[in-house]
C-alpha cells in the first residue's frame, strides 16, 4: 500500500479515485462499527455519558481556536512547491508548520486546563449516573484534542500532495482496533474512563504510524537540507491565516455551540439522544466528503494548470454530484431515521418530526457548500467575506438563545439554520463563480433553485406513501429504503437527463470506471 517513494506522480484523475476509494472503504467501515460501538456504549453505560461526550467535545472545538486557521492556509502554500517539485521549499514550509503546530498543541493544553475550574458552572448538576470526576473525564478529552496537533503537518503533507488514501488507510486500521478494544472494556468493565483510555493509547498509535508513513513517502524530509521558506511565502501564510481564523471562529460559533444550548435549555439527558441523530448524520457526511475532500489537491492542480472556462465545467459536475449525493441522503434522513432509531436503541430516544427535518436543513445547506468550499480554498480566497463570517456567528449566538427559549431544540437548529441563509450561504457562491471563474453567480442560483425544486417533488411524493406504512420497524424501513431509491433517483433523473452536468457526470464515471480498470490490471 505505501511502496511509492518522493513526490507524487499519478494523474489527477487516478488520484482522485484511489482517494475516493481509499475514503469510502475507511469511511464505510468506520460508518459499521460506529454504530456497533454506540450500541454496547447505550447498553452498558447511562445516557448521560453520551451527553458528557458531547459537551465536552464541543468546548473542545472552541479550544481549537488556538489553531487559528493555520492549516488551511499551509496547505495552500505546498500546492505549487508540490506541483513544481520543489522538496527544498517543502521541507522548509513543512518545518515551519511543524514549529507551529507544536506551539499551537502548547496553547490548546494551557487553555484547556484553565478551564477546568469553570466545569461546575458548565456542568451545574452533576448527574447522579455519573460516578467519576467531571474535571478527570475533561482531561482524558484535553490531551486526546492537545496531542493530536503534533502530527498535523504530516498528515498535511500527505493531503497536499493527493494522497489521502494513506490517511485514510491509516485511520481505518487503528479505529478498528480502537473500537474492538473499546467493546470490550465496556462490556467487561463498564468503565467510561477506561473507554477513554483506550481511545487515548489507539489514538497516539495512530499518529506514530502516520508519521512513520510520511517519513517513508518522503525521505528527503530527513535528508535534504531546507531552504528557507521566502518572505513572500510567509506573507501569503499570514494573511491567508488571519483571514482563515475569523473563518474558523464563525464555523465553530455556528456548528459547535449547539451542545451548549442544549445543555443550558434541556440538560444533559437531551443532549446525549441528540448526538445519536448527530452520528448519524455525521457518518454520512462522513462518506459523502470522501467524495469531494480527496479532490481538492486535484482541483488545486486544476486551477494552477487550466483555463477559467475548464475549471468552471469542473465545478458545474461536481456541483451537480454534490446536489444529487447529498439531496439524496437528507431525504433518506427525514424518511427513515426514526425507524431506525426505534430498531436500533428504542422508542425513548426518539425525536419530534420537526426536530429532524431541521437537522436535515443544515446537513444539506452545508454539503451544498463543498464543492463552493473546495474550490474557495483552491484558489486562496481565504480573505473574502472574513467578516461576514463574524455577523454569522452572532446572528447565530443571538437567535438561538432567543428561539432556543421559546422553541426549545427546534428553536436552536433554526437559529443556525437562519444565520447561514442570511450570510456566507450566498456570498462565498458569489465570491467563487465572479472572482474564481469570471461567472455570473445568477447561473449558479438558478441551478441551486431547481436543485430545491427536485428536492420538494421528491418529498411530496414520498411523504404520503411514508405516512401509510404501519409496519414493524425492520419492514418499514425496508420498504421506504425502496421508495427512497426509487422515486428520489427517478424524479432527478427526469428533471436533468437532457441537462449538461448530468450528461458530464455520465462520461467522467464511465471514464473513472474504465481507468480503474486498468489499474488494476496493471497490479
Amino acid at each position: 500500500m505505501f511502496r511509492e517513494s518522493g513526490l507524487n506522480t499519478a494523474s489527477r484523475s487516478m488520484n482522485s479515485l484511489k482517494n475516493m476509494g481509499g475514503g469510502l472503504l475507511s469511511q464505510g467501515l468506520q460508518a459499521g462499527m460506529g454504530f456497533v460501538s454506540r450500541t454496547v456504549f447505550i447498553n452498558y453505560l447511562a445516557i448521560e455519558y453520551l451527553g458528557i461526550n458531547g459537551l465536552y467535545g464541543s468546548i473542545l472545538s472552541l479550544l481549537s481556536l488556538a489553531e487559528l486557521g493555520v492549516g488551511s492556509a499551509f496547505m495552500y502554500s505546498l500546492y505549487k512547491p508540490l506541483a513544481n517539485k520543489e522538496e527544498a521549499v517543502i521541507t522548509g514550509i513543512l518545518r515551519l508548520y511543524r514549529k507551529i503546530y507544536r506551539i499551537i498543541g502548547l496553547a490548546v493544553f494551557v487553555l484547556g486546563l484553565a478551564l477546568i475550574p469553570f466545569l461546575d458552572q458548565i456542568i451545574p448538576q452533576k448527574p447522579e449516573s455519573v460516578t467519576e470526576s467531571l474535571s478527570l473525564l475533561y482531561l482524558f478529552f484535553l490531551f486526546n484534542t492537545a496531542s493530536s496537533y503534533f502530527f498535523t503537518h504530516k498528515v498535511s503533507l500527505l493531503n497536499a500532495d493527493q494522497r489521502n488514501y494513506a490517511v485514510s488507510l491509516n485511520y481505518l486500521v487503528f479505529y478498528l482496533l480502537q473500537s474492538i478494544t473499546q467493546i470490550i472494556v465496556l462490556i467487561t468493565f463498564k468503565s467510561f474512563i477506561g473507554y477513554l483510555l483506550t481511545q487515548l493509547i489507539f489514538q497516539l498509535l495512530s499518529n506514530l504510524s502516520i508519521s512513520r508513513i510520511t517519513d517513508k513517502y518522503y525521505p528527503f524530509l530527513k535528508t535534504n537540507r531546507p531552504s528557507n521558506v521566502e518572505s513572500s511565502i510567509r506573507k501569503e501564510i499570514i494573511t491567508n491565516t488571519k483571514a482563515t481564523f475569523l473563518i474558523k471562529v464563525s464555523g465553530i460559533a455556528v456548528n459547535n455551540t449547539d451542545n451548549l444550548f442544549i445543555n443550558y435549555f434541556a440538560g444533559l439527558g437531551l443532549v446525549g439522544i441528540m448526538s445519536n441523530y448527530l452520528l448519524i448524520i455525521g457518518l454520512s457526511n462522513s462518506i459523502i466528503t470522501q467524495i469531494f475532500s480527496n479532490m481538492s489537491s486535484s482541483i488545486a492542480q486544476l486551477n494552477i494548470k487550466e483555463s477559467k472556462a475548464k475549471q468552471f465545467s469542473v465545478f458545474n459536475v461536481i456541483n451537480f454530484l454534490n446536489f444529487w449525493i447529498y439531496g439524496f441522503f437528507v431525504l433518506c434522513f427525514v424518511f427513515l431515521v426514526n425507524d431506525f432509531i426505534v430498531l436500533w436503541i428504542g422508542e425513548d430516544y426518539v425525536l419530534n418530526t420537526s426536530v429532524i427535518i431541521m437537522i436535515g436543513v443544515n446537513f444539506f445547506m452545508v454539503g451544498m457548500q463543498s464543492a463552493i468550499w473546495t474550490f474557495k480554498s483552491t484558489y486562496g480566497f481565504f480573505r473574502y467575506g472574513k467578516w461576514l463570517v463574524i455577523v454569522t456567528a452572532i446572528i447565530n449566538l443571538i437567535l438561538s438563545f432567543i428561539l432556543g427559549n421559546y422553541l426549545g431544540l427546534f428553536g436552536i437548529l433554526l437559529a443556525t439554520a437562519i444565520a447561514r441563509i442570511v450570510t456566507n450561504f450566498w456570498y462565498d457562491p458569489y465570491i467563487v463563480l465572479s472572482l474564481g471563474m469570471n461567472q455570473s453567480p445568477i447561473v449558479y442560483l438558478k441551478k441551486f433553485g431547481l436543485y430545491l425544486t427536485a428536492i420538494f417533488i421528491s418529498a411530496i411524493i414520498i411523504y404520503p406513501i411514508s405516512s401509510s406504512l404501519h409496519f414493524p420497524p425492520l419492514l418499514n424501513i425496508f420498504i421506504k429504503i425502496i421508495v427512497c431509491i426509487f422515486i428520489i433517483n427517478g424524479v432527478f433523473y427526469l428533471i436533468f437527463k437532457n441537462k449538461p452536468e448530468f450528461k458530464d457526470n455520465k462520461n467522467m464515471a464511465g471514464n473513472a470506471i474504465q481507468q480503474l480498470k486498468q489499474h488494476i490490471w496493471k497490479i
